[in-house]
């Protein structure tokens, strides 16, 4: 028997908030518990759920500390339906909750850039000339943040995956496209503000080195028509 246990690190289906009461969407109030990993006055905390499973007696064990690792989760569970290990299978899932993190960071990033640091984000996207419109990545991750476009290729209808502004940048559709071998359209993207000289000059010699060889490809193109 396998067990999963989901540590986001708050409260799930309430909003974590540093106050004490507060309304909640249905008009009843409700208060957000702490997050184990959390300071508490009244208890003590930031105990491993692992050393409490295997307090228990449970040898099989494991914590993955990326959830959106989908390759090693996968693997997990491959190795806990096939292990010769007897007894209750414990895999325990702990990350923040992104879109609890983005809370967090996305002020701390604006204060940054507004400051004149250099600040990396990271983005991920879809080769529109790549995507073959499977739109298996959609289905399999249900990220609100994919969503369709029209083909640019004039002969085919089906619609493309595209990915929207609102992606916080965990990587899950294409970390689900890679593991199940779906498509390789899928890449990421490193926005830079407040781009450093070293930065700017990358970038132009980038630039110019692919400049080339996309001349160098449209030549042997018309050469060949």
């Amino acid at each position: 028997m396998i067990f999963g246990v989901l540590n986001m690190q708050f409260s799930a289906k309430m909003e974590y908030r540093p106050g004490p009461l507060h309304r909640s969407p249905c008009g009843v109030g409700s208060q957000a518990a702490r997050p184990s990993a959390a300071d508490n006055p009244l208890r003590s905390t930031k105990h491993p759920i692992e050393q409490a499973v295997r307090g228990i007696g449970v040898k099989w064990v494991h914590t993955l500390t990326r959830t959106y690792d989908v390759a090693t989760m996968r693997d997990l569970l491959k190795e806990a339906l096939t292990t010769a290990v007897k007894g209750p299978k414990v895999i325990i899932a702990q990350s923040e909750c992104m879109l609890n993190k983005q809370r967090r960071e996305r002020p701390r990033m604006r204060r940054r850039m507004e400051g004149g640091e250099r600040v990396v984000r990271e983005r991920f996207g879809v080769d529109p000339d790549t995507c073959t419109g499977d739109h298996s990545c959609i289905r399999l991750s249900g990220c609100p943040s994919l969503t369709l476009a029209p083909n640019p290729d004039p002969l085919r209808r089906e619609p493309v995956t595209k990915v929207i502004n609102s992606c916080v940048g965990c990587g899950l559709c294409g970390e689900v496209a890679h593991a199940a071998v779906l498509c390789p359209s899928f890449y990421r993207a490193s926005i830079i503000a407040n781009p450093a000289r070293w930065d700017r000059l990358k970038e132009k010699m980038r630039t110019a080195v692919i400049g080339f060889l996309q001349r160098r490809l449209d030549r042997g193109a018309t050469v060949f028509g």
